[in-house]
């Protein structure tokens, strides 16, 4: 009895594991083939490349490519793998979980039932690292051009559907949407002239920042901040990246257009722009050196010296822009006032931001009210003797002081500085002046490179960088004050040719001393190489 009762209760179980095992295999098979297929497949996106950027000539700039690596995972038998990688890349894929591979190998892995991946990997030119910026670990601009026009340049997401076998080698691969490339762009940029400014400031190893425009439609073709970040961005270790970062010098500060800086003597055309509009006739003073600042009783209370302090003797506006006479601007500032000096300022827009497209700061160009809210305190007359000669509370970027020259050059027109080719000609300001005020300015801006009689205190301040050019140029040196124990920042800005300004050029060098003696020699060497043919342009 109890013999039957056991048998009778195996039965029923074994007829009920035939039933299941019946129902999953024949009456469920689709449905149980389905869900184990569903273990086996996967959808992996997929990106294209990011956007190749080129400068104005073709040439890249800034390009991506797919580099291909494997992943470590449990299904590997590292092994089998040792007849096609090196020592290092299984040294690499056993510590990171990761190894690069070359095209060569490729074909073999995948026979292998490998999974080839691949990485986008940014490469630029390092003498434009500061134009183009760099991506983030996700692949977002975070600076520069990279940042601007991320959405242009990024890559579009496409995905693959991947078969593999239980043990988890690739079976088959499907594309179900394919990525796509980023858009290309071209920039403004004339790559050979860069590196040309960029090689020649390395020689002269001090920090600083050169811009060349053309002024007819505000087309960047030279922005050169130096030192520059020489490295590839990507394969910078921790060790190199901090000794970067703390490196007194600054690479990553792009100073063409976040440097703020005295401009010096480089803004006296905006002193006697302010001074010609409420005189109908500029006057003629004795230079003798220095300045004396005297109360209403005739008592002096501050002297202030010139450049040259044996002095310029007779000197007019024009005279005063050629030899940079500090004593004509110092008097001239205070005659018209802060009031007048900050409203022409505002007019030229000059400490207002530019309106490139990368990462810039606005200046400062102070006024009373703006000195009381930084300070609490009262405007001196002192402080507008200082801003006349450009030094005070005045900081510019570079780009705004070449701004500033690039609206002298057309007259009171001021096309938006911009990277990005473009056939449109976007104008940020146009200031409306008599002709002959701007007759006045640009001679007196000519005969700084241009007029020598043989005697330092009439000479134009960059006659001796320029005194053999085929072309003539308007410009300004500046030498701008910092401290008693550093050197003063070396300017020049001007434009060229003369007869039908194209160029604009702004030069400076931080603590490089006076601006005769090397911001001008240098801007010499760029208009050279704008308007000679010289180097590369033979």
């Amino acid at each position: 009895m109890r013999y039957k009762l056991v048998f009778t209760i195996f039965l029923s179980f074994f007829l009920i594991l035939v039933f299941f095992l019946f129902k999953i295999q024949v009456i469920e098979h689709s449905q149980h083939k389905e869900f184990i297929n569903s273990l086996m497949q996967k959808t992996i996106l997929t990106k294209g490349n990011r956007g190749t950027i080129f400068d104005r000539n073709g040439f890249k700039i800034a390009w991506s490519k797919k580099i291909p690596y494997i992943e470590y995972n449990s299904n590997i038998d590292i092994e089998s793998l040792k007849p096609y990688l090196t020592d290092k890349q299984i040294l690499d894929l056993i510590s990171s979980g990761k190894a690069y591979l070359d095209n060569y190998q490729i074909y073999e892995l995948e026979k292998l039932g490998l999974y080839i991946h691949y990485e986008e990997k940014r490469f630029y030119v390092p003498e434009a690292f500061h134009i183009v910026g760099y991506v983030n670990s996700q692949g977002i601009g975070s600076s520069g051009i990279e940042k601007t026009y991320d959405s242009l340049l990024q890559g579009k997401i496409g995905s693959e559907l991947i078969f593999s076998s239980p043990s988890g080698k690739v079976k088959q691969r499907i594309i179900q949407t394919e990525p796509e490339n980023g858009e290309d762009i071209t920039l403004t940029l004339d790559l050979n002239l860069q590196k040309y400014i960029y090689d020649e400031m390395k020689k002269i190893n001090n920090p600083g920042a050169v811009i060349v425009e053309n002024v007819k439609n505000g087309e960047i073709l030279a922005l050169v901040s130096y030192p520059n970040l020489e490295e590839n961005f990507y394969d910078i270790d921790k060790f190199t990246w901090q000794k970067i970062v703390n490196d007194p010098s600054n690479p990553l500060l792009n100073r063409a257009t976040m440097g703020l800086y005295s401009p010096g003597s480089a803004i006296k055309p905006l002193i006697a722009i302010a001074y010609l509009l409420s005189e109908s006739t500029s006057a003629t003073l004795n230079c003798t050196g220095r300045y004396e600042y005297k109360s209403s009783s005739g008592k002096t209370i501050a002297i202030f010296n010139d450049w040259l302090l044996s002095g310029h003797e007779e000197t007019d506006l024009i005279k005063a822009l050629r030899v940079s006479c500090n004593v004509y601007f110092y008097t001239i500032a205070l005659e018209i006032g802060i009031d007048k000096i900050k409203s022409v300022a505002d007019i030229f827009k000059i400490s207002d931001l530019t309106k490139i497209d990368i990462e810039e700061k606005s200046g400062i160009f102070p006024s009373r009210e703006w000195k009381e809210k930084q300070f609490k305190t009262i405007w001196y007359p002192g402080d507008t003797i200082l801003t006349g000669i450009g030094q005070g509370y005045i900081l510019l970027t570079p780009l705004e002081i070449l701004n500033f020259y690039t609206t002298i050059a057309n007259n009171g027109k001021t096309p938006r500085p911009h990277l990005l080719k473009s056939e449109k000609v976007e104008y940020t300001n146009e200031v409306s002046l008599p002709d002959k005020i701007w007759n006045t300015i640009n001679e007196g801006l000519l005969e700084v490179t241009t007029y020598n009689d043989g005697s330092l205190k009439n000479r134009g301040t960059a006659y001796l960088s320029f005194k053999d050019a085929p072309y003539k140029i308007a410009g300004k040196t500046g030498t701008a004050e910092v401290s008693k124990s550093k050197k003063a920042h070396s300017w020049f800005a001007g434009f060229g040719p003369i007869e039908d300004p194209t160029y604009s050029v702004v030069v400076m060098f931080e603590n490089g001393g006076s601006g005769s003696e090397m911001a001008a020699p240098f801007a010499r060497k760029v208009f050279d190489y704008l308007l000679k043919g010289v180097e590369s342009n033979e």
